[in-house]
């Protein structure tokens, strides 16, 4: 049995030592869960409204716009945990295994985000990134979490002045929207800049997320002190973050200096600015900007979603009253894919609370019978599949399995 049964899929959490290939089941993190399932509804939302009016943020802009996908690569992170031993740093034979898993995984979510930029809903669809986000973890699953938390702050300092570089020399882009199979063959280069730095969720900042999550998974989940901590600290650094863009913008006059220096109105910078090529760009705490101050304000809000879900899934009142949505966060991975679909239709495309509403209510009701019947939903199971036999063909034999786990 594998600790998590896909790219964004529940998990155990193993409290004991563990090979790659059958960590057991300990006991489940159903907070994990929850605040995947959580992001997958506030990325639903992002889909569908605007993030402001031109009287500033709407419910969309202020709740889930920028902090439902920085979540989503957070639980990401840990998801990698879960993947790769928990608590316990694997080594050797153990780890290649884990690691061949990963790219494997990794293979198959970027395999299904590229035929879903076929369905030309142009969404800026989240999947062909995750799977590099799971490539890019590769290298950094033996890490310590002290040394993952230190790369996180590292790439949230230094990812935003990579990006404000690349936007000045001008970074080929695959300039289709969506990537496709079509564009990784025609534009290659285009397309891996558009993932790592002229896209919507550029790896050289979105690992930041990644690299704080694996930082969490490998720490004990099931600590109530944990889920407080997470809960405060990533408040405490939503507010950090907004204090100080306010100054910056506002008693210092960087917002005038853009609006001078873009054309742009206030609202659109606030809310949806475009990546800048001038210092004055990184004051801003707006979503998908990848400035240092939206990465603080939308990681201290995953932290604290992934605190509070953690939290409340200890209370069984609540735990039981929110279980629809903890079975979404289990099979996000086929709801995420659905959605996308569903929405490439055009139904209801001119009512889109009436289109939320369907498709909220579709992966609660359809997820709650179909983990009845299933464990796994159909693309997590296909995936972690196939994962899982690069991990046992890694492995080898029993007998090889048992003596590479006692020279560890």
């Amino acid at each position: 049995m594998n600790a998590c049964s896909g790219p964004v899929t529940s998990c155990t959490y193993p409290s004991a030592p563990v090979t790659a290939e059958a960590p057991p089941a300990g006991r489940r993190v159903t907070g994990v869960d929850l605040a995947r399932g959580l992001a997958l509804f506030g990325m639903f939302a992002v889909h569908l409204f605007d993030p402001y009016t031109d009287r500033g943020g709407t419910l969309t802009g202020e709740v889930a716009a920028g902090r439902s996908a920085a979540t989503f690569a957070l639980v990401a992170g840990v998801t990698v945990a879960f993947l790769t031993g928990g608590r316990r740093i694997l080594h050797g034979r153990s780890r290649r295994a884990a690691a061949a898993g990963l790219a494997v995984r990794a293979a198959g979510i970027g395999t299904i985000g590229l035929l879903l930029g076929y369905a030309g809903s142009d969404l800026d669809l989240i999947l062909a990134y995750y799977a590099v986000f799971f490539l890019c973890a590769i290298p950094l699953i033996g890490l310590p979490p002290k040394a993952l938390a230190a790369l996180s702050a590292a790439l949230v300092l230094v990812g935003p002045l990579v990006l404000v570089e690349a936007a000045r020399l001008g970074l080929p882009d695959s300039g289709t929207g969506e990537p496709t199979f079509g564009t990784l063959v025609t534009d290659p280069v285009g397309l891996l800049s558009q993932i790592f730095f002229t896209g919507v969720y550029p790896v050289v900042a979105y690992m930041a997320y990644l690299c704080a999550g694996l930082a969490i998974g490998r720490l004990d989940l099931t600590s109530r002190r944990l889920a407080i901590r997470l809960l405060g600290g990533g408040v405490a650094l939503v507010v950090a973050a907004q204090a100080v863009s306010h100054v910056l913008l506002y008693q210092l006059g960087d917002l005038d200096r853009l609006m001078t220096a873009t054309g742009e109105d206030a609202m659109t910078l606030l809310w949806d600015a475009d990546q800048g090529t001038t210092w004055d760009y990184l004051a801003l705490a707006a979503p998908h900007t990848n400035t240092q101050l939206d990465l603080a304000n939308t990681l201290g809000s995953a932290m604290a979603v992934l605190g509070l879900s953690l939290l409340l899934s200890r209370l069984p009142a609540v735990e039981r009253l929110l279980r629809p949505v903890r079975a979404a966060g289990a099979m996000t991975l086929t709801l995420y894919s659905a959605q996308a679909l569903v929405i490439a239709t055009g139904v209801f495309e001119d009512q889109p609370l009436t289109l939320y509403a369907f498709l909220v209510a579709g992966a609660l009701v359809g997820a709650t019978l179909w983990r009845r019947w299933r464990s796994q939903g159909p693309l997590e199971e296909l995936v972690g599949r196939a994962a899982g036999r690069a991990r046992r063909a890694v492995l080898g034999s029993p007998a090889t399995r048992v003596g590479a786990v006692d020279r560890e």
